[in-house]
């Protein structure tokens, strides 16, 4: 998801080499702060109030290092990267409750010091996830949301100039992991601890340049701060009803507006995009797609067809698709890949947050929505 800027950068230093410096406390500062402010401070629901556990808050810290994914980046590294996260999570409900990979959903605030204190510096994110059950305690953590740089690049003076690894404070932030999770329900301690592997990335889509983007990977910790609960309801006096996906089928009609930069110094310019799309492939939970696509930028005009994968959780769909393009805006670009982030707002609309890159080089992100012919929603009621 990163793009390669062309620049070289001038350095002091040698490259290829990377020292070692004292592991500070900085990000476990960040965490306490944290902690203070965010935790709530409610009362606690014991077995005779018949409550079941609704969500927990936890806590989890690590060290890692910075990925040099591109050899330029080999000599900005200087140490380990220390990271600590705190997470709200709660278990799911409706079809996904009786769904063999019976996901965890919710909300991260991470803090990570990269390792590359001259370059990159500090970064935070604030990530939305699912963790989906692999074995028992074992889970897949996906993760999206948006993140902060500490030092990006800039043409005005000398040290902005070798800040080489990203252009904008403002990211997206991606995070994917599997580990051992505390479990949900448990009152002994060992239980109340896991273990997690993340990555967490940061980049801009080459909505402006530089766009190598950072991924930093770590071993975690994780401990539970404090359990949350809900009233148990009893099945004679329960009155839900419950929301199962609604056959996905036919198509829709969608449209974009996205934003890029070419080079460093470049101009910004806008990119139009719309398309027709066909959906298919009943309840199953991934699907499938396939459609065309018409874009517009400054004096290119490209059109193409594509077709992937659909993950479809309730309100929300995950398009991964790959295409080639019938009608190319450059000769070397004669295929691309889209992730698309699909929400229902109402009924037959949707709103759409697009990635579109050629190979593992972003091109541009966009904001668009999308149509269903006859305004059909992916909800029905089953009594």
């Amino acid at each position: 998801m990163a793009s390669v800027c062309g620049m070289g950068p001038k350095l002091r230093g040698t490259f290829g080499l990377v020292t070692r410096r004292p592991i500070q406390i900085s990000s476990g500062l960040i965490l306490g702060v944290l902690l203070g402010v965010l935790i709530p401070h409610g009362r606690s629901y014991g077995q005779a109030a018949q409550a079941e556990t609704a969500g927990q808050w936890s806590a989890s810290f690590g060290a890692g290092f910075l990925v040099p994914h591109r050899s330029v980046i080999r000599g900005l590294i200087e140490g380990h990267a220390l990271r600590s996260e705190l997470s709200w999570n709660s278990k799911a409900f409706g079809f996904w409750a009786a769904h063999r990979h019976q996901p965890r959903w919710g909300f991260s605030v991470i803090a990570t010091d990269t390792g590359a204190p001259e370059h990159i510096g500090r970064q935070v994110a604030a990530l939305s996830h699912v963790d989906l059950a692999l074995h028992g305690r074992l889970h897949f953590r996906l993760g999206g949301g948006l993140g902060w740089t500490q030092k990006t690049w800039g043409s005005l003076t000398a040290p902005g100039r070798e800040r080489v690894v990203i252009g904008s404070s403002i990211n997206g932030a991606a995070q994917i992991g599997v580990g051992l999770l505390p479990a949900q329900n448990s009152t002994a301690w060992h239980r109340n601890w896991g273990i997690s592997m993340r990555l967490d990335h940061q980049s801009n889509a080459s909505f402006k340049q530089p766009n190598l983007g950072t991924n930093v990977v770590s071993l975690n910790v994780n401990a539970v701060l404090m359990r949350t609960a809900v009233q148990r309801i009893g099945e004679v006096d329960k009155a839900v009803i419950d929301l199962l996906p609604a056959p996905i089928t036919g198509g829709y009609l969608f449209l974009g507006i996205g934003r890029r930069q070419p080079a460093p110094l470049a101009d910004q310019e806008n990119v139009m995009e719309c398309g027709y799309e066909y959906r298919f492939g009943g309840r199953a939970r991934i699907g499938y797609v396939t459609g065309g696509l018409l874009a517009v930028r400054p004096q290119h005009v490209g059109s193409s067809l594509h077709a992937g994968f659909q993950l479809r959780f309730t309100r929300i769909h995950i398009d991964l698709l790959h295409g080639r393009y019938l009608q190319r805006w450059q000769p070397e670009e004669n295929q691309y890949n889209r992730v698309v982030l699909n929400v229902c707002l109402s009924k037959g609309w949707w709103s759409r947050l697009v990635l579109h890159t050629h190979g593992f080089r972003a091109h541009h992100p966009a904001l668009g929505i999308a149509w269903t012919p006859g305004h059909r929603s992916p909800l029905y009621p089953v009594r």
